[in-house]
């Protein structure tokens, strides 16, 4: 894990060692603090003479003034503890920053690599899990540096400064105090591996239960209008009690950890008293030497258990990287081939030969599809829900690759072609409008954000958008709210007309651009998408056949196969499935016209 990180941190190289060199000066001015203690007993309280180096600084203790001896201990205890404060504060301000940068990397590296990675990804990851991976689980990084590695840093430097001193007072105290070592490391192995385990489970209890939320949101007035608001409250609160009871699980262990450090503690402090009382009573010790050595072992202690408690951050900041770095290590499935070029200009002939595809293998959607368009043409693709139409156009878009076959581009092969390249040659216009949080101007110049606004407004017109769009309180800079729940499904299809006006691609994609809307709208909308099929290929999926006669030539396929072509005339006039699509179709609008 540390290695997965290295490159998040190497940025902040400079920051790190100057936080660690404060993190140094501080351990360092943190083993001072118990000096002055020895100075009060032994020479104010006692009657032992002061060390030389003692007397040098301060001359009341050369001189024997136990009042200004204690004058001089009490400044020491001030400044030690002045300088350890600001040394310590130093360090933890540039390491806690140094975790946050850390942090902001991983979140813009993995948003990036969220919208990297393949629509399959996407089709198989719940939204809520990925929010909660990149939202949540990055912070693990702060919680690893600023809850495991610095703490880990600060014991060992101060850890070895004490076992120094203590080792130097008294070796046999320093080797009964440090027998209870194995058993912090008994208890970290132990506890460690249960504490992953169970931070493991709660984040992905937490990232579903993000889901649960997020899909609930989105559809609302959905959930509102089939009255399921008691079933969704019901399984949000069975998965809210479960995250519940694995987070308890998780305190639990890491209670009882702490709990075992602190009676290990507690015994080797006890066994440390008794020895050293007696060498105190024996004479080997004086009883500054025993308080300092108290206190040192004390401080040898609280890095000791700051190792066990660091142990338990570290296991669930891992648990929580582990899921990040499970996104920033997942592979594209579609990529660039080597040697992938642009072509210098584009025709428009799309050919699919022998096409074939399955979103899962045994069961294929496309099964070897052939045809061929002229540069220019208008092609629908028509049949029943489930015959592959949507398929194609993904293919076209190489949101997937074909399992067989292949589909090209005036001849070249789309995986030889540059994925970026190849879709900006292509406009989409779907049955769902996609529009942003933004204003409207920003929602038309999606697909070319820099276009000017005289642009924007000549594709607007063309869009037969640029009307309504005057009338709304700030005209183009009107904010488009969430869903745009403020606009109506006729205005929306305008707007994504009118984006693919302005990208002005050589390939255009109309799926169900019109089947959500009612017979009026859809006529005056089918005004503006004659405009923009002019001299652009075309292809126009749909289960409405009113916008099929737009078309040039109509595809008919069923099974993921193509069984029929031709025009709408020529189709019509012989037995076919098409004219089966289209009587059935026509005998129901009549039926609903009859009824209202």
């Amino acid at each position: 894990m540390f290695r997965k990180l290295l490159p998040y941190w190497r940025p902040t190289l400079g920051r790190s060692s100057a936080g660690v060199a404060a993190l140094l000066c501080a351990a360092g001015l943190e083993l001072l603090l118990p000096w002055p203690i020895k100075w009060l007993i032994d020479h104010v309280l006692g009657t032992q003479p002061a060390p030389a180096l003692l007397a040098q600084i301060w001359p009341p203790f050369a001189s024997g003034d136990k009042i200004g001896a204690l004058w001089g201990i009490c400044l020491a205890v001030v400044l030690f503890a002045v300088a350890h404060r600001f040394a310590t504060l130093v360090s933890q301000l540039l390491l806690i920053g140094v975790g946050g940068r850390v942090v902001l990397q991983l979140r813009c590296r993995g948003y990036e690599q969220f919208c990297r990675l393949s629509v399959a990804y996407h089709d198989k990851t719940k939204v809520g899990d990925s929010l909660y991976r990149v939202a949540y689980d990055t912070q693990a990084a702060m919680s690893l540096i600023s809850g495991g590695i610095v703490p880990l840093l600060q014991g060992a430097l101060i850890l070895v400064g004490v076992l120094v001193i203590m080792v130097r007072m008294d070796l046999f105290l320093t080797l009964v105090a440090s027998a209870i070592a194995p058993i912090f490391w008994l208890c970290i192995r132990i506890f460690g591996k249960r504490i992953d385990g169970h931070s493991r489970r709660y984040h992905e209890n937490e990232s579903a239960l993000l889901s649960t939320v997020q899909e609930s949101l989105s559809s609302m007035r959905a959930m509102q209008a089939f009255t399921r608001e008691p079933d969704t409250a019901l399984r949000f609160g069975e998965q809210a009690k479960s995250s519940f009871r694995i987070n308890l699980r998780l305190v639990k262990t890491q209670l009882l950890f702490g709990g075992s450090v602190g009676l290990a503690m507690a015994a080797g402090t006890a066994v440390a008293m008794w020895f050293g009382a007696h060498r105190v009573l024996a004479g080997q010790l004086s009883a500054g030497d025993i308080l300092v050595f108290l206190a040192y072992l004390a401080m040898l202690y609280q890095p000791l258990n700051a190792f066990s408690q660091s142990a338990s951050v570290v296991q669930s900041a891992r648990a929580q990287l582990r899921r990040v770095f499970e996104v920033l290590d997942a592979s594209p499935e579609i990529v660039d081939r080597p040697g992938a070029r642009a072509l210098a200009t584009v025709r428009g002939e799309i050919e699919f030969r022998d096409v074939a595809f399955a979103y899962n293998p045994p069961e294929p959607v496309l099964k070897e599809v052939s045809f061929r368009t002229r540069p220019g043409e208008v092609i629908a693709l028509v049949g029943p829900t489930g015959a592959g139409k949507s398929t194609l156009s993904s293919l076209l878009l190489r949101f997937y690759d074909p399992t067989g076959g292949a589909v090209l581009l005036d001849g070249h092969d789309l995986r030889d072609l540059p994925l970026a390249w190849l879709r900006r040659q292509v406009s989409v216009v779907l049955q769902d409008a996609l529009l942003l949080s933004g204003t409207i101007r920003d929602n038309i110049a999606y697909g070319r954000p820099e276009a000017s606004m005289a642009e924007i407004e000549a594709a607007a017109r063309k869009a037969q958008a640029d009307e309504f769009i005057r009338s709304l309180p700030e005209g183009y800079q009107t904010n488009v709210a969430e869903r745009a729940v403020n606009l109506s499904g006729g205005q929306k299809q305008r707007l994504a007309i009118a984006r693919a006006f302005l990208k002005d691609a050589p390939i255009l994609v109309l799926d169900e651009p019109t089947s959500a809307l009612d017979v009026q709208t859809e006529e005056a909308l089918l005004v503006a998408l004659k405009t923009l099929m002019q001299g652009r290929t075309t292809f126009i999926i749909a289960h409405r056949l009113s916008t099929v006669r737009l078309a040039d030539r109509i595809i008919v396929m069923r099974d993921g196969r193509i069984v029929e072509q031709g025009s709408h005339a020529a189709l019509m006039g012989r037995e076919s499935f098409y004219r089966t699509l289209h009587q059935t179709q026509s005998s129901g609008a009549v039926s609903a016209d009859v009824a209202s």
